[in-house]
């Protein structure tokens, strides 16, 4: 984050404490439930959502070397991470040129060359076919020239963007805007990945990414675990473009109230949500940072896979027990927030109450949601 921008916040910060102020809409928002249930609402979302907007898809970390992959089903497209000689990540469709069989499953490291487990069809980390048993059946399939299918990538201060159209064009500038110098301000590119975790949830994509927008559920939902060191319901929230930042105090911002402004910091005594239109929520945690990306099932609107990475500093030499941290974390995700979304995606299938609502005090909601349609609409 930058100077001056820590600096405005933690300012914030401490004056919504002493006022106990929230950031409010100016009414609270009704909306149809069925945009969580309904299988043409997700269809649309897919199609302009998913395969219009650029996607942050992992860390650069999670595919550090030469030859690391990562595999992902993006609403419904097989789609596999490889980082090539060169050091660059290539996007590429995980299915055979040949019969379409699926390339790689989960993540590791590839040798040299990619072979299909059908007919042994290999290419190499960027994708190009290098060799095919048979070739003299197959007049039109040059070896050496046709590879498999790519989409538009781009590694950017630490983070991998895909647009989920071969034929598209993925425009960083754009789509980031302002917030683009904010996140290349994390300095992620030097971050070291320190675990991952896939679940498939029975709740819509959009649960998961609604429940990271409000604190309101907060001391709550979460007394007994995270609820104790944050500032209760207080938060601070700043929209950019499509997307937008939360900050939620944690107590230990108090014990520089009366340090020089100048040196007022945010990032150690908060976690910073940043929601990365139209399905990530990227966290700062302080000593590390998380990625939870949320896609869906093209075909179930109540089932959605959540990727979650976590990463710190490569000089980070704590003895931090990353196992037992990644435990706990995802434990409050799944068996607290996780669990009630799936229960609210039940409910609302069921068909009988058609509406729910966002308070005022759930800006964040308001805005996620607004975008979301506005973007569906454009």
């Amino acid at each position: 984050m930058q100077h001056q921008t820590e600096l405005r916040l933690a300012a914030e910060a401490l004056d919504r404490i002493d006022r106990r102020v929230l950031p409010e809409a100016e009414t609270s928002m009704a909306v149809d439930g069925r945009r969580y249930t309904c299988r043409t609402a997700l269809a649309d979302e897919i199609g302009k959502l998913f395969r219009g907007h650029p996607l942050p898809v992992a860390f650069g970390c999670e595919v550090a070397e030469p030859g690391d992959y990562l595999t992902l089903d993006i609403a419904g497209v097989p789609v596999m991470l490889i980082r090539d000689d060169e050091g660059t990540v290539r996007g590429l469709l995980n299915t055979c040129r040949h019969r379409g069989a699926r390339l790689l499953d989960g993540a590791g490291q590839l040798g040299k060359a990619l072979v299909c487990p059908y007919h042994n069809w290999t290419y190499d980390r960027c994708g190009v076919l290098t060799a095919q048993p048979g070739a003299e059946h197959f007049p039109d399939v040059v070896v050496g020239e046709t590879g498999l299918v790519r989409f538009p990538t781009e590694e950017r201060d630490g983070f991998v963007w895909l647009l989920l159209d071969p034929a598209g064009t993925l425009d960083l500038d754009e789509a980031l805007g302002d917030f683009g110098a904010e996140l290349a301000a994390f300095g992620l590119a030097d971050y070291r990945h320190r675990g991952s975790h896939v679940w498939t949830k029975q709740m819509n994509w959009k649960l998961g990414v609604d429940t990271f927008l409000e604190y309101y559920h907060v001391p709550i939902l979460h007394r007994a675990s995270i609820g104790k060191t944050l500032f209760g319901t207080v938060f601070l929230y700043e929209a950019c473009g499509r997307h937008a930042r939360l900050v939620a105090p944690r107590r230990s911002i108090m014990d520089q109230r009366d340090d020089d402004p100048e040196t007022w910091r945010v990032v150690p005594h908060a976690t910073i949500v940043y929601r990365l239109f139209p399905n990530a929520v990227f966290i700062s945690q302080g000593p590390h940072v998380e990625l939870a990306r949320f896609f869906p099932d093209p075909e179930r609107p109540d089932t959605t896979m959540c990727r979650f990475s976590f990463a710190s500093p490569s000089e980070d030499r704590s003895n931090r027990d990353w196992e037992e941290m990644m435990r706990l974390a995802l434990g409050v995700l799944d068996n607290e927030d996780f669990a009630v979304m799936e229960g609210v995606q039940a409910n609302l299938a069921a068909g009988i109450q058609r509406e729910i609502v966002f308070g005022r005090n759930e800006i964040g909601l308001h805005n996620f949601h607004q975008e979301r349609d506005a973007a569906l609409a454009g």
